[in-house]
């Protein structure tokens, strides 16, 4: 009789973790489904789904970046809200951003075309913004949605934007290819939560020599498989990443001194763009520089 008790009781057990498990997947199914309609804000990721998001980025960095070096990153807000405003190369950047904050939750924009099959599901699990970037009616949903995630957000909540909105394979900045999309969120922002945003600036130098390249990629090129790391793009021998000081969005108009000093941006999303778009240039030297030393001293 006691064994038919413990037969029955395992039973129910695995019913209701099946029961949980088919909720879960039937929860994020639906969620997956909003996501790629492009201008939904997914469920606020944790602990777990930023541990998935780490795990993805460092496998694709591994095979398709390389070795990636982060210069500046104590430079990063210790506390607040921030957004990360990286320039954008590769898709490997998702891995250089993933190596500059860790394990720490964060919502992040991307296109509605990156979110199909598979990649819905991990984009939706870890706070993919989508962005259906052929109607203006998309393009204002996904601004809306950043918005409602920045501010909304908790304490320290953070947001990766590209500000370019697209990739620069040349590593050139030109200001008219950076939208004022971005200071416009942090404004935005700022004065719903009533607190300073923060906007990080990070300059990204990817390293092309294939003299750079690594025993793993060494051993793959001489297997055969030439193009197995060129699939995003053109093949990386590593890369570096700068990440600049941060600048102060504020609820109310700019401080003229912070701003004099480039510790804050005008009210003014133009203008806050040319002052971002100024710095980043003088990163992205720091980091074709920092890559160049490198080679240099090894």
């Amino acid at each position: 009789m006691q064994d038919v008790f413990i037969y029955i009781t395992l039973a129910l057990f695995l019913w209701l973790i099946s029961c949980a498990i088919e909720a879960r997947i039937l929860f994020w199914a639906a969620e997956v489904k909003k996501v790629r309609a492009g201008g939904y804000v997914p469920p606020e990721p944790y602990f777990l789904t930023s541990l998935l998001c780490r795990f993805v980025c460092f496998n694709l960095g591994f095979l398709e970046v390389g070795p990636i070096k982060i210069v500046g990153k104590d430079r990063l807000p210790a506390h607040g809200p921030r957004i990360i405003a990286p320039f954008h190369i590769d898709a490997g950047d998702a891995s250089i951003v993933s190596a500059l904050i860790g394990i720490t939750p964060m919502y992040y924009l991307i296109r509605t075309t990156e979110v199909l099959g598979y990649r819905g599901w991990i984009a939706t699990m870890t706070g993919a913004i989508a962005v259906d970037e052929e109607s203006q009616e998309g393009r204002t949903r996904a601004f809306k949605a950043a918005v409602s995630a920045l501010s909304s957000g908790g304490a320290n909540t953070q947001l990766v934007i590209f500000p370019q909105g697209q990739l620069v394979p040349d590593e050139v900045t030109r200001r008219h290819e950076f939208k004022s999309g971005t200071m416009a969120i942090a404004k935005i922002c700022a004065r719903r939560r009533k607190e300073p945003i923060w906007i990080v600036p990070v300059g990204v130098h990817y390293k092309t020599d294939p003299s750079e390249a690594t025993m793993f990629q060494k051993a793959i090129q001489g297997l055969g498989f030439k193009k197995f790391r060129n699939l995003f793009g053109h093949q990386n021998y590593g890369a570096f990443a700068v990440v600049g000081r941060p600048f102060k969005v504020t609820p109310k108009t700019a401080d003229i001194e912070e701003i004099g000093r480039g510790l804050a941006l005008e009210d003014d999303a133009e203008k806050a763009t040319d002052m971002y778009v100024k710095r980043l240039a003088l990163l992205q030297k720091s980091a074709r520089k920092q890559s160049t030393h490198k080679r240099v001293k090894t």
